[in-house]
């Protein structure tokens, strides 16, 4: 009976801290550098202009087959 108003209670106030923190944005210092994380495909430099050097590199797939060499 104790537990279950204990973790009731660390349930609530987690969630209450965690939507309280998620409210906090990064600064503009941090959002528009040139060394960001490049977490969707897009490459953007300072003012969001968009580079035009692409770390894609075009190409052909192969299949290589590991049983084979054996």
């Amino acid at each position: 009976m104790i537990n279950t108003i204990f973790f009731s209670l660390l349930a609530i106030f987690s969630l209450f801290v965690f939507m309280n923190l998620g409210k906090i944005k990064a600064s503009k210092k941090q959002t528009d550098r040139d060394n960001r994380i490049n977490r969707f495909g897009s490459r953007r430099g300072p003012g969001n202009q968009r580079k035009t050097n692409s770390t894609i590199v075009e190409g052909e797939a192969e299949v290589i087959n590991d049983k084979d060499e054996k």
